[in-house]
């Protein structure tokens, strides 16, 4: 919607993703008030993101990708995360991204919804990795930190049975005596 005229502009599609930074620089959008095809948006020109829509200052925001040189190199990495493999530092793959979460102020995509392969499906539904466990992007794969084996050996220690007794604190010493004195 334009805040200028408060009328409906368009319709927001694909985000435009920056691989290096994991930024969305700009939406493609689309409308029958539009003169050009594609036309994108960038987020930058976003004034309000909310359940409504999408508030901008007027359809002047809305432009041509051509000649916009900065976003035709973004453009020219052809990169989208929806369906990208995911795999960990151990090589494991983990499954493909199914959708993301992003921050609404900065437009940096701060978490990755990962659908795991069709063996891991029965036990886990979805991975969420945050934006600090990506260690590598390209166009075919993601890269994340494996978690970390010494913490997962630590735990195990302390679990362990034979090692720790467990003993209920509720049954350290007998009740007291509820009877009166006389």
């Amino acid at each position: 919607m334009s805040l200028q005229t408060g009328q409906r502009l368009a319709t927001i599609g694909q985000p435009i993703i920056d691989p290096h930074n994991l930024q969305i620089v700009a939406f493609y959008v689309n409308g029958p008030r539009l003169d050009f095809t594609p036309a994108v948006l960038f987020s930058s020109d976003i004034r309000e993101l909310g359940a409504v829509g999408v508030i901008i200052d007027s359809s002047d925001t809305i432009m041509s990708p051509d000649g916009l040189v900065r976003l035709q190199q973004v453009l020219d990495y052809q990169f989208s995360l929806n369906g990208l493999r995911v795999i960990d530092t151990h090589k494991r793959k983990l499954g493909v991204i199914d959708s993301y979460a992003f921050d609404s102020d900065d437009f940096s995509v701060q978490q990755i919804f990962v659908r795991p392969g069709i063996g891991k499906r029965l036990s886990i539904a979805q991975l969420t990795i945050n934006r600090k466990q990506i260690v590598e992007i390209d166009n075919q794969k993601i890269i994340v930190q494996a978690p970390d084996n010494k913490i997962s050996d630590v735990a195990q220690k302390v679990i362990n049975p034979n090692e720790i007794p467990f003993e209920n604190p509720f049954r350290q010493s007998p009740m007291p005596s509820t009877e009166a004195k006389n």
